[in-house]
């Protein structure tokens, strides 16, 4: 089988490194719930799962089942948590899941079918201490959590909650958020009832907001190199892809859709085979950047569906089949998903999940 030129190359050792960072912010004193959903952020859930359980990670969490079946199937045994399905919960009871609850409704259907197997089913609790997303209501959440913690064959093991601020840019609200986050737990464990697992730091929060690492932090985005404040996180996924094509143009030649770009002198363009549905995005028409031998190369002209155009000049020694890199490093000069972010009005986040699934992904790992 013939694959596509462009790879994302997934370094395995930088996820490490970013590992060790959320151990070293935490103290080591908080157990890490790595999230892995969306194909572990576009970067591949099996391998990188296996790897952050292989580095110490205690769970996994995902947002969907079918992501964890596809987990266990790859024969990953360790604790899932699922996020937001309340419609699997056969398939938890099968796969040893872990859901989330977060109504009662939902509680009860979990609560009759394993009582129906004789198995009992460990869950965690969400609240809403103010993302006004599931959870909980704050001021009916003990109401709530005692009926559930009644409820045959369910054992609470956790309790969370999520801040609505991912950069924690407004730490009064997220104060208020983490204060009615623990005093609930605490009047809960007065009245006997005790989670293993108390967890709401994101990201964020496992960088700057050590109050409210508590006993469980869940990474994401900084797994993969990224947060929101100055670190020094190691970004685990490059983008590469290889020139198919080069030609040599006249002044006046209008370059793909929509003749958005027309060359003011005799141009080099080079064409490379990535493209929207690979994930590098519209909005990178005629300003995107990539390197080519240790350069830069702008993108010109609308990217399309399968491929992009590159003006290469000014760029020494190109030809078919030279190194092109979207996202990464190349001599001195790197391109990263926050360096694409800003350019197309977006996050990290999107960026990375974007990346398609014919690009084929490559593990890199030297220990």
């Amino acid at each position: 089988m013939e694959y596509s030129k462009t790879v994302a190359e997934i370094d395995l050792n930088a996820l490490s490194r970013n590992l060790k960072a959320v151990r070293k912010k935490t103290r080591n004193k908080s157990s890490v719930l790595a999230v892995v959903k969306a194909g572990a952020y576009g970067h591949g859930s099996i391998e990188v799962s296996r790897h952050l359980l292989k580095n110490g990670a205690a769970m996994l969490g995902v947002a969907f089942t079918d992501e964890a079946i596809e987990l266990r199937e790859a024969g990953i045994t360790a604790p899932i948590l699922v996020f937001f399905d309340r419609d699997n919960i056969k398939a938890c009871l099968r796969h040893s899941f872990t859901p989330v609850v977060f109504d009662l409704k939902t509680a009860g259907k979990i609560s009759s079918e394993a009582y129906r197997q004789n198995r009992q089913i460990a869950v965690h609790v969400k609240v809403d201490t103010g993302m006004g997303r599931l959870g909980f209501k704050i001021k009916d959440a003990s109401r709530s959590i005692f009926k559930i913690a009644r409820m045959k064959n369910i054992v609470l093991e956790g309790l969370m909650s999520h801040f609505s601020d991912a950069e924690l840019r407004d730490r009064e609200f997220a104060m208020v958020q983490l204060k009615d986050f623990t005093s609930l737990a605490g009047s809960l464990k007065k009245k006997n009832i005790r989670f293993k697992f108390l967890h709401i730091s994101n990201s964020a929060a496992i960088l700057g907001f050590p109050q409210a690492h508590l006993n469980m932090v869940r990474p994401g985005i900084m797994l993969y190199g990224y947060g929101p404040v100055k670190n020094s996180l190691s970004p685990v996924l490059s983008l590469k892809s290889r020139i198919i094509f080069i030609k040599n143009v006249p002044a006046g030649t209008p370059v793909s859709y929509g003749r958005t770009f027309i060359t003011r002198r005799r141009s080099t363009i080079a064409t490379v085979p990535v493209g929207y549905a690979d994930g590098y995005n519209r909005r990178l028409s005629n300003c995107g950047e990539v390197l080519i031998n240790g350069r830069r190369a702008t993108v010109v002209g609308r990217v399309c569906m399968d491929t992009i155009m590159i003006d290469v000049t000014e760029v020494p020694d190109v030809k078919e089949g030279s190194e092109v890199v979207l996202i990464g490093s190349q001599g001195s000069e790197r391109i990263t998903a926050q360096d694409i972010a800003q350019k197309t009005f977006s996050i990290p986040y999107e960026v990375l999940t974007s990346i398609g699934r014919r690009v084929r992904r490559v593990y890199k790992n030297d220990s």
